[in-house]
């Protein structure tokens, strides 16, 4: 890892930490002050230990990583200090709010919208017919979202609740970072030295990678039954035609989740290595590692975590009516307790293939002026 790098990861985890430790330091003193802070539901550690206690832990996994920020720069390579992040993280993750499976999900999906616009214009600028037709289709899909299921209202909508949940929702959003940003320390300061575990992933990516792309399948599925007369998980005794926001909202997120299932294969595929050539200005560039990790990382984290959350929530009735078959179901149809671990394998063996095929074959010796017949000419 080189110094900029370094530094910005050092940054990053002082400055989330920070947060952390402040926030934790007021609910512990003045907790009237964060009120508007629980926007989300509970964490982990949250459903099984008082409030005064999560806010201790937090208070003390903030300051340990504000130490470790600090340090990171001139001893990435000490195992002290590694171990001091594993254990920082692994108290942090429980302190993440939960409820942010939702949030994500609605967030993405409008980020999906202005990617696919992001798209067809690079397209026009290689293959322009091809990109206007593009376009064509995308403003088709759009007005008749706009106008038959009454899009522009669901998105005020939204926002209008983005703003209520906005401050708890960057809390959690600087939880998973900090998360993030200690793994990523801790896999760059191992440097080229791989465990069994590590070498391991790097042998499996492809099928853990295929898996994690997978889980998006249910949801997708189901989604996409609403376009048809049966229906999956959908409000029942009521007509979806008859409630066009509903449509779309379910629309709209299973293409959040097949995006994501897509996001998901480009670990792996040609184009998550080099940008298509069909895209105009990048293609045949290399795609940057931190472009696809970080992204992949946080989502990661976020799904794991979420995940958890998910699945107690159903377990405690809190969704659902609690019996097995529908635990079973949402367990399925919301796979994000598998999704999460594999896809934080899968972007970790994609950071270390391309790490391998930036560093020549040491085997591969190059020919030299010996291998060559030596002509003497003799005088």
């Amino acid at each position: 890892m080189n110094t900029r790098k370094r530094l910005t990861l050092s940054l990053v985890i002082v400055f989330s930490s920070a947060l952390l430790a402040v926030v934790s330091a007021l609910r512990m003193v003045a907790p009237a002050v964060l009120d508007g802070l629980d926007t989300l539901g509970p964490g982990l550690a949250e459903r099984v230990l008082p409030d005064a206690v999560c806010a201790a832990i937090g208070l003390a996994a903030g300051l340990s990583g504000v130490v470790i920020g600090l340090l990171s720069r001139r001893a990435s390579s000490s195992p002290m200090l590694r171990s001091a992040a594993i254990v920082v993280t692994a108290v942090t993750i429980p302190l993440i709010p939960g409820g942010m499976i939702p949030v994500a999900g609605y967030t993405f999906a409008m980020v999906v919208i202005v990617g696919v616009v992001v798209l067809a214009a690079l397209l026009v600028r290689r293959h322009l017919w091809w990109g206007l037709a593009a376009i064509a289709v995308l403003v088709g899909i759009l007005t008749w979202a706009v106008v038959r299921l009454h899009g522009a209202e669901l998105a005020g909508t939204f926002l209008a609740s983005l703003v209520t949940i906005l401050p708890g929702a960057l809390l959690a959003a600087a939880h998973l970072i900090l998360v993030v940003a200690l793994i990523a320390w801790v896999l760059a300061g191992s440097g080229e030295r791989r465990g069994v575990t590590a070498s391991w992933v790097l042998r499996h990516r492809t099928p853990i990678t295929i898996v994690a792309a997978c889980c998006a399948l249910p949801y997708t599925v189901a989604r996409a039954s609403w376009l048809t007369p049966w229906p999956l998980l959908a409000p029942s005794d009521v007509n979806l035609a008859d409630l066009p926001m509903v449509l779309l909202t379910g629309l709209s997120l299973g293409a959040a989740m097949l995006a994501g299932g897509v996001l998901t294969l480009g670990l792996i595929l040609p184009w998550g290595r080099h940008f298509p050539r069909w895209m105009g200005g990048l293609g045949g560039r290399a795609v940057p590692v931190p472009l696809a990790v970080v992204p992949a990382s946080i989502v990661a984290a976020l799904f794991t975590v979420g995940g958890a959350d998910l699945v107690l929530s159903v377990l405690d009735g809190e969704i659902g009516d609690g019996s097995l078959a529908q635990i079973l179901e949402l367990a399925l149809v919301f796979p994000f307790w598998l999704w999460g671990p594999l896809l934080g394998l899968a972007a970790w063996g994609y950071v270390m293939d391309r790490r391998d095929a930036s560093v020549p074959d040491q085997f591969t010796r190059p020919e030299t002026a010996s291998s060559e017949p030596v002509v003497t000419r003799r005088s």
